[in-house]
């Protein structure tokens, strides 16, 4: 398997919010300003600053997220109900903050009282515009051939995942199409993101990906890359609900794309050492994820796949049997058709 897969596929799949916000206020002339710069959280550094005179979350990789105040210190994701931030303070100076998802608690050492959301300012380097009939696309000189092929593809791409998902059209799509690795990163506030990052995903209306004439050797994966990224703006048009669940997120992604992978390539599948569906991760997901969905869709039709995502992958609800049957009926079926005995 090609190196750095799973790194660019975690990446693009990375969606918190639906549009990012277009002007940066002033730090220090509102109420929340103290809450301003970079902290360090595990391996990652986040940001908060302050647009459109609201506080907001910059996640490297994934577009800005507003926060709703719900007391002193404390706010609460406008995406993502069960995420809380509670800042912590010393002698009335900011030190960290801790993040709780319901799930588990990490705490962030405060490193920087400035922010820097380049997201934003690398939009003066896409000069050139180009419309079609179903997306706006942004690009520089670097690009103005190959705009065109992508294009192509993205339309395709847009006929056959509509009709798929039974929709008639969905708003159009920003595709912003950076010259090289630095400004697509810089562009997804991730200056130093690996390499493998091409491409990712910023809601239900904006995709961002680096020129394929500089997508360096693992340029083949941009063939998959963009359907997939697309699939998952049409998922959040039907349900504006981001990996919940994980497994039918990036399922209904890598399938839509015709990103295979062969189930006999998986040790854990040859010896029925099945996964718990909720448990997929660690690139699993994708794996894993074209098969599942192609299961679902042989078992029960695709418009169960389109239930399932209207209701969060709800499997009791939407078929009237238990998740250990269903996923049982679902490697059942993936044993049967791709293992070789």
């Amino acid at each position: 398997m090609p190196s750095g897969l799973f790194i660019i596929l975690m990446v693009c799949c990375a969606i918190i919010l639906q549009a990012q916000p277009n002007s940066t206020s002033e730090k220090g002339k509102y109420p929340h300003s103290r809450f301003v710069g970079k902290y360090q959280m595990e391996a990652a550094v986040i940001q908060f600053a302050i647009q459109n005179d609201v506080l907001v979350l910059v996640v490297p990789g994934a577009p800005i997220q507003k926060l709703k105040s719900i007391g002193k210190n404390r706010f609460k994701s406008t995406v993502f109900i069960d995420q809380i931030f509670a800042f912590e303070e010393e002698s009335g100076k900011v030190t960290g903050v801790v993040s709780a998802d319901g799930s588990r608690t990490v705490r962030g050492e405060k490193i920087s009282d400035q922010s820097e959301l380049e997201s934003i300012s690398m939009d003066s380097i896409l000069p050139l515009r180009k419309s079609t009939r179903h997306f706006l696309f942004l690009y520089g000189p670097t690009d103005s051939i190959t705009v065109d092929s992508i294009a192509i593809e993205m339309e395709r791409s847009y006929n056959k995942i509509l009709s798929d998902f039974k929709l008639k059209r969905i708003p159009n799509v920003a595709v912003r199409i950076y010259p090289d690795l630095t400004s697509f990163h810089k562009g997804i506030n991730w200056p130093n993101a690996p390499d493998q990052v091409l491409a990712t995903a910023f809601g239900k209306d904006d995709i961002r990906m680096v020129s394929p004439t500089n997508a360096g050797p693992e340029r083949w994966m941009l063939a998959y890359v963009a359907p997939h990224e697309f699939t998952h703006c049409v998922h959040l048009n039907i349900d504006y609900s981001p990996n919940n669940p994980r497994w039918l997120w990036e399922g209904v992604a890598q399938y839509e794309a015709g990103w295979f992978f062969d189930p006999n390539d998986l040790e854990i599948i040859r010896k029925k050492q099945f996964p718990s569906l909720a448990d997929l991760n660690n690139g699993m997901e994708y794996m894993l994820g074209y098969v599942i969905i192609e299961a679902i869709k042989e078992l029960w039709g695709f418009d169960t796949v389109i239930r399932l995502i209207k209701n969060q992958g709800d499997v009791e609800k939407v078929l009237k049997i238990e998740g250990k049957v269903f996923e049982e009926k679902i490697y059942g079926h993936i044993y049967q058709k791709y293992i070789k005995t």
